[in-house]
């Protein structure tokens, strides 16, 4: 990383090379006003086709009213998911990529030296010897477990 080039436009540039679609490009936004209109109209739907089969004396009426109304409901829940499929996923696709973005720069920083401090002047894979900050009875915190990474703490 250049010293010229700051935090966000490193994260920018990774995102661009990550090809994350854009959310401004239109077409998540259409699906998702797709889906908030099947909602509003799956309950306006159910519910008129409801007051007419409850107002009607004739049977054939009713049923047919009913079974527009479920229809209204289906149409209702569809709509919903449709709706919510499109507000999370740029979301998350968005909180995906800072996610990695913020693991990337911790394990640079852990890897330069910024977090870990080296027992014998160098990271100790082993996590014994004699030369181990454990020998020399200072506390050892395994920084990553299953790696045998220690950072001493004085």
């Amino acid at each position: 990383m250049t010293s010229a080039e700051s935090r966000a436009d490193r994260f920018a540039r990774e995102l661009a090379d990550l090809k994350i679609s854009d959310p401004a490009a239109g077409h998540p936004r259409g699906w998702q006003r797709l889906g908030g209109v099947l909602m509003v109209l799956g309950i306006v739907l159910g519910v008129s086709s409801y007051l007419i089969s409850q107002r009607t004396g004739d049977a054939l009426t009713a049923s047919t009213a009913i079974t527009i109304s479920l229809g209204g409901v289906t149409l209702s829940v569809v709509g919903g998911a449709i709706f919510l499929r499109y507000s999370l996923t740029g979301f998350l696709r968005f909180w995906l990529a800072r996610q990695s973005f913020e693991l990337n720069l911790l394990a640079e920083r852990t890897l330069s030296g910024g977090l870990l401090a080296p027992s014998d002047g160098a990271l100790d894979s082993s996590g014994s010897g004699s030369g181990s900050a454990a020998a020399r009875g200072k506390h050892v915190v395994d920084a990553e477990p299953g790696r045998g990474w220690t950072r001493t703490d004085s």
